[in-house]
């Protein structure tokens, strides 16, 4: 295993706090595409990604919330009753959730229906896929925090990204660039215990 592969894996770690800074988009798709590595012949990958950016955040925080459009909070002269005031609460939550970073990766469960793998092998195989694109993001200099979150209205976090019925979202990898300090810090931590044992 190349010494360099091996350093960036030592050196991965979720990030605590992201910048808002993206990758441009020639950038991300070579990323993501040494990190999908060369498919076997006639390999689907069980996966896909879909990009959205920091300005994106509030409709897809609207769509967590199983909103179909951002909340009318009035101009503030009426106070919020009932359920105005719950939509609007889990609008928030779903809105500090989605401002992270500079860019939201979803990524997507797309089964192969056709694949020799059965349904439960490949959603994990695409689960899985989250660990190796992290490690990618990091070695090109990203912070990346990967975040799985439930919605409350399945269909219409769907319908915001025109999934097919048979996709899932598995979770989100947010990116963006990592504060000075806190990479230094990072890059000084002492090496943590391996979690290995010999049987002797």
């Amino acid at each position: 295993m190349a010494a360099p592969f091996l350093r960036i894996l030592s050196q991965r770690r979720r990030a605590a706090t992201l910048l808002p800074e993206a990758p441009t988009r020639a950038e991300l798709e070579q990323i993501v595409r040494a990190a999908a590595g060369r498919p076997a012949p006639d390999d689907t990958a069980p996966w896909r990604l879909i990009a959205t950016t920091r300005a994106q955040a509030p409709q897809l925080a609207a769509a967590l919330s199983g909103l179909r459009s951002l909340p009318d909070i009035g101009d503030g002269s009426a106070p919020l009753k009932g359920k105005q005031l719950r939509r609007l609460a889990a609008f928030r939550g779903s809105l500090a959730f989605a401002m992270r970073g500079g860019m939201a990766l979803a990524l997507v469960f797309h089964p192969a229906e056709d694949a020799q793998l059965p349904r439960k092998r490949q959603r994990f195989e695409a689960h899985a896929v989250h660990t190796v694109l992290e490690a990618a993001l990091c070695g090109a200099g990203w912070g990346v925090q990967w975040a799985p979150r439930e919605s409350p209205d399945q269909e219409v976090l769907h319908d915001f990204y025109g999934l097919e019925e048979r996709e899932e979202i598995l979770g989100w990898l947010f990116i963006g660039r990592v504060p000075a300090d806190e990479a230094r810090e990072a890059s000084s931590a002492r090496r943590a215990r391996v979690p290995l044992d010999f049987l002797d």
